[in-house]
């Protein structure tokens, strides 16, 4: 039994040695580019061949490839070889004469190379997103969603590209107007009802959105990688102001967007509908808090009056909560003092705020 097992073992033995070999010679002229995609994982990308996964379970190599579907476990293939060379600490590429193989490419061996570089960055992308850094705000009609906020972006890519990234705008923006009627929660019908004046006729106001197409660029040692999409900003009134909030709304709205397809980082999960649910509802909660803390100090003549006998969290007639905001929060009090009534809902807020500023005589009156 002996003689029949002696000539197998020196035969894997002998096969195994040569993948090795492939192995060391692969990294020391640069072939292998071997990336860690989690604490057991990684891709080895053999030239311009597609990519291998290589996986480490339990002590068990396992590899992609059609060398070690056929021969593993029992022989390790070069990529599986190549990954174990890579993390050995005291890994040395091994002396050739080809007199090819130049100081340049024995430098991808060390840990402060390109690929390490990039092996880090695939890392943090792939970490769990800090739910702290999540904010929410009132969607459309009733509840809320989950968001980033665009200096939080900026300053997470900042930290993982170390400022070698851009953005910049691929075409005009485009500028879309229209009329709407104002509406409001009528609570015996149980619905929105256009609001009317004294002659019975129909109010209306104008409404917009600005769409904007940009493109986040990553420079990593002179190779960009490009992510393009489209930001969007709605807006209320033909204002100036109006449409200025609207244009860097737009903008920042394309910026989060682009950034959002590097992955959980910059806010990919939160479009999963279960993660949106409760993403940012502690956070926004203690914020909300700490708003109507900040607009008491700030505004105390108005919240003077509203205090003893409005709720911390106000509401618009048709039961929207009004959002953190300090100035909506101000403009609310403000047309409750002025009118005596809630406002039927935000556009009838707007509307009024927007009369207001067409009428100065009658506010000074």
């Amino acid at each position: 039994m002996n003689q029949l097992c002696n000539p197998l073992i020196g035969e894997i033995e002998e096969s195994q040695s040569e993948r090795t070999g492939r192995a060391q010679a692969a990294l020391i002229a640069g072939r292998f580019q071997v990336t860690r995609i989690s604490p057991q994982r990684w891709s080895v990308k053999n030239g311009d061949k597609l990519p291998y996964a290589v996986s480490l379970e339990d002590g068990m190599w396992t590899c992609t490839c059609m060398d070690f579907q056929q021969r593993g476990p029992q022989i390790r293939c070069k990529h599986i070889e190549g990954v174990r060379l890579s993390e050995e600490a005291d890994y040395q590429p091994i002396q050739t004469n080809q007199k090819e193989i130049n100081m340049d490419q024995t430098q991808n061996l060390k840990p402060d190379n390109l690929t390490q570089r990039i092996d880090q960055i695939i890392w943090e992308l792939r970490q769990p997103l800090d739910m702290s850094r999540v904010k929410r705000r009132q969607a459309p009609g009733m509840g809320s969603v989950p968001y980033l906020e665009g200096y939080d972006v900026i300053e997470r890519a900042n930290t993982l590209f170390g400022f070698a990234w851009s953005f910049e705008l691929l075409r005009e923006p485009v500028i879309i107007r229209w009329q709407k009627k104002v509406l409001v929660w009528n609570q015996q019908e149980k619905r929105k009802v256009p609001v009317t004046d004294a002659n019975g006729n129909v109010q209306s106001e104008e409404v917009g959105i600005v769409y904007i197409t940009g493109k986040v660029s990553v420079d990593l040692s002179g190779t960009l990688y490009n992510h393009a999409d489209l930001g969007r900003c709605v807006f209320t009134g033909d204002t100036p102001e109006a449409l200025d909030m609207a244009l860097a709304g737009s903008v920042t709205d394309c910026l989060k967007r682009c950034f959002r397809q590097m992955g959980s980082q910059f806010g990919n999960d939160l479009y999963d509908k279960d993660i949106a649910q409760s993403a940012g509802l502690d956070q926004g909660a203690s914020q909300s808090a700490g708003n109507s803390s900040s607009a008491s100090a700030t505004s105390k003549s108005a919240s003077a009056s509203t205090t003893s006998s409005s709720p911390l969290i106000r509401k618009y007639g048709d039961g929207t909560n009004v959002n953190g905001n300090v100035s909506e929060q101000e403009a609310f009090d403000q047309y409750k003092k002025t009118s005596g009534n809630i406002p039927a809902s935000k556009d009838v807020l707007r509307s009024w705020m927007t009369s207001q500023r067409k009428t100065p005589s009658s506010v000074a009156a």
